[in-house]
């Protein structure tokens, strides 16, 4: 009897045990995955001058005839603004190097003005952009011979303007004038340039959101290692 006992019992626990693999076996799974992407946006500017680069050059020295052989308070159409051609929004500046010398000016009426160190060019900016400062150019000998002249496209506070992409500036400026400079100062035959360039940063996540122009060119200067200090 007892024999007999212990292998109903062992029929029953082998039983069990099936059961209970069977059952482990037998619950349901699932797997899921899901991958966010993001893309990486671009910003990139175009600076232009579309007035200026209709100009004929005949001789194909890159400058328009126009712009050769110029006299004192001749004036000249020149039309920099900036393209956004990048996919993100874009706070934009320029800066403008004119050179600079020591001369003797003249007035309208033919009277004369001291002798000074004084800009080659002059023009007139449109309100869009706000001047935050210029520093002089000097050279190894120390000295000057350019004024670096900064501006942010903004409001009349200091507010960047947004630039959307395909979108572009106004126009810094639209003609500069030569200076009304006295003969026979070394002026003549020689070759003194406009110097532009233009810069763009993303408009979002900038040091806590600021659109402060002063500000957002500190992040340019620091990021692109630039010398100059203007004030």
């Amino acid at each position: 009897m007892k024999n007999n006992t212990w292998k109903k019992y062992m029929g029953i626990t082998a039983i069990t045990a099936v059961l209970l693999v069977g059952s482990v076996s037998a619950y349901f799974t699932d797997q899921d995955e899901k991958t966010n992407t993001f893309t990486v946006g671009k910003v990139t500017i175009d600076l232009e001058e579309p007035e200026w680069d209709k100009k004929p050059d005949e001789n194909g020295n890159d400058i328009p005839d126009e712009a050769e052989n110029m006299t004192p308070n001749q004036t000249i159409e020149k039309d920099p603004q900036v393209k956004n051609t990048g996919t993100n929004d874009a706070f934009v500046y320029m800066t403008v190097e004119v050179p600079c010398k020591k001369i003797v000016t003249v007035n309208n009426d033919g009277t004369r003005n001291p002798e000074v160190v004084r800009e080659l060019y002059t023009y007139q900016t449109d309100s869009s952009w706000k001047l935050l400062g210029s520093v002089d150019v000097t050279d190894e000998t120390g000295e000057k011979t350019a004024v670096k002249h900064l501006y942010a496209y903004a409001g009349a506070q200091g507010t960047c303007t947004v630039v959307k992409p395909q979108e572009t500036t106004k126009n810094l400026f639209r003609e500069v004038t030569f200076v009304n400079a006295m003969e026979g100062q070394g002026l003549e035959n020689g070759m003194y340039k406009i110097g532009i360039k233009a810069f763009g940063i993303q408009t979002t996540d900038l040091n806590g959101g600021t659109n402060n122009a002063v500000e957002i060119w500190k992040i340019i200067s620091n990021q692109r290692e630039l010398a100059e200090s203007f004030s």
